[in-house]
């Protein structure tokens, strides 16, 4: 399975969104991020399978937040303990 990594600027949005989508019915892993790609180093994620990013961008909208970028997992990731994302970013 392929995940994804969505940023956000502040704990709060994720708290929310992820709140939010459990209630949906998804479960989503939320984590600090990873500090290759966080320019501030204080972002938060959350983490989905690839198939879920679209449900989590539609309740991003549904609340007015705006990501700071979604990433693909990459195969390194797949094979270790460390975490490594591809720079698939939105626009701004």
């Amino acid at each position: 399975m392929a995940w994804s990594l969505v940023v956000f600027a502040s704990l709060n949005q994720v708290a929310l969104l992820k709140r939010d989508l459990y209630r949906s019915g998804l479960n989503l892993e939320m984590l600090r991020t990873p500090q290759s790609l966080s320019a501030t180093g204080c972002s938060y994620a959350l983490r989905c399978p690839d198939e879920q990013v679209n449900l989590l961008l539609e309740c991003c909208a549904k609340f007015a937040i705006q990501p700071g970028g979604v990433f693909e997992e990459t195969e390194a990731e797949r094979s270790s303990q460390r975490r490594v994302f591809g720079g698939d970013e939105l626009e701004q």
